[in-house]
């Protein structure tokens, strides 16, 4: 008898690759994190390249009716946002008991946990444990780290945090003690222990990851795909205006305020306004009434300055190519943002905080231009260069080619331990 874990190949003579789970703390349709949005494009690269894939989303149950599935191989687990742990990461075994039953019916015999988040680290442990299963932990982020929204920021002061410690988090946290601190990394090193192997999409963040405890040899960083990459459709330049485009979360880590005061300087100059467009892209949905009405009086005083709401990422691509350059400004260390990789597959040079993943993906003076740190002046700095024809060329010329979900599929099972000739024709034409 076959395993229930296992496929037939479709010549019937030997077992094929386990059916695999691409697991993350919510589906696209409800939220575009970058996490989420990287977990899809894999298993829809997956199952481009004949690897039979599923996708499961940990969903809040108050957000079952705007829930919406692509086909009958995605799936969801709900939880209850007020029952989950947010220092220990537990939630109620319910949400673990969903996890398995949908991993045991559906005959999964490799996981790919793109997030602990919502399922809680008892779903880690439970799927671990169910026999024969292999698993595998992709990084998005520092929340196992770090208790501030795995942002690496300190709590107070808001600045970078350059390594965790018991005694450092105790500060940020005062309301913990050190050896809950020292309690919570323990849990989280257990229950990642026996994973067979980890993803990140930057060495930088695998790095922080391995000094942090996880085991280098089982570490292994693979880029983020796009889920359908398309060609730059960028004409030539038909005026002397320059466009930044800023695409993304408005909040208080993705540097928006810096923007903001690059703007004021901007303003300050008639000429140098009158060459300078800044677009904002994104919700501003949440933000606290000080950041809003700063934000409202910007738009007033400068005409340069525009803010074109939210956006579905379907339409980023022609969103991105109408931009000169794409601005990441963000103050915390990010690690592979998502927007990078649509900015280069849009023919976009990259404006960026010159830390952590960021300056990682985008080569100071090659594929884009860095600055200091929520340093508005010296962002003005990169933003003349950039609107400069003779360094705009250099920096497109720069750009790195974009890979496809499919090709991160690959690689991913490459990292899985899976011959390449194994790979069998897309199972989309298949079916």
């Amino acid at each position: 008898m076959i395993p229930a874990n296992l496929n037939v190949s479709r010549e019937g003579a030997a077992p094929a690759r386990p059916r695999v789970a691409v697991v993350s703390h919510s589906h696209p349709s409800l939220s575009k994190g970058g996490a989420e949005i990287s977990a899809y494009a894999l298993f829809r690269g997956l199952r481009q390249i004949g690897v039979d894939a599923i996708y499961i989303g940990a969903c809040a149950s108050s957000t079952r009716q705007r829930l919406a599935f692509a086909d009958e191989n995605e799936f969801a687990v709900f939880h209850d946002a007020e029952r989950y742990d947010h220092f220990y990461h537990l939630a109620p075994r319910s949400v673990t008991d969903q996890l398995v039953e949908i991993l045991e019916r559906e005959g999964v015999g490799l996981v790919n946990f793109h997030h602990f988040y919502h399922l809680g680290l008892g779903a880690l442990r439970a799927v671990k444990a169910m026999p024969g299963m292999r698993t595998y932990l992709t990084i998005h982020e520092f929340l196992a780290i770090c208790q501030n929204h795995g942002q690496m920021i300190t709590r107070q002061a808001r600045i970078l945090c350059e390594s965790a410690s018991n005694e450092a988090c105790a500060t940020c946290f005062p309301e913990h003690l050190r050896s809950q601190f020292a309690m919570r990394r323990d849990t989280m090193l257990d229950s990642f222990g026996d994973f067979d192997g980890f993803v990140s999409p930057s060495r930088f963040l695998a790095d922080r990851f391995t000094d942090w405890g996880l085991d280098a040899a089982r570490m292994s960083v693979i880029e983020n795909g796009l889920l359908a990459p398309a060609e730059p459709i960028r004409g030539p330049k038909r005026d002397k205006s320059w466009t930044f485009g800023f695409f993304g979360q408005i909040n208080p880590f993705k540097g928006v305020d810096v923007l903001l005061d690059a703007a004021e300087l901007i303003g300050a100059d008639k000429a140098l306004a009158s060459t300078m467009r800044l677009r904002i892209h994104g919700n501003l949905i949440g933000q606290g009434p000080e950041f809003t009405e700063r934000f409202e009086k910007s738009l007033k005083a400068h005409p340069f300055l525009t803010y074109a709401g939210a956006y579905d990422n379907r339409s980023v691509h022609r969103l991105m190519s109408e931009c000169d350059y794409v601005v990441i400004p963000s103050k915390w260390w990010e690690n592979s943002p998502v927007v990078i990789q649509e900015a280069f597959g849009a023919g976009a040079p990259v404006i960026c905080t010159g830390i952590g993943g960021m300056a990682e993906k985008v080569p100071d003076g090659v594929a884009g231009l860095h600055f200091r740190l929520g340093d508005a002046a010296d962002l003005l700095r990169a933003l003349r260069l950039a609107a400069d024809p003779n360094n705009a060329a250099v920096l497109r010329a720069g750009l790195p080619p974009v890979i496809s979900a499919a090709e991160m599929a690959r690689r991913y099972c490459e990292a899985f331990g899976w011959r390449e000739e194994r790979v069998l024709p897309p199972l989309e034409a298949a079916e």
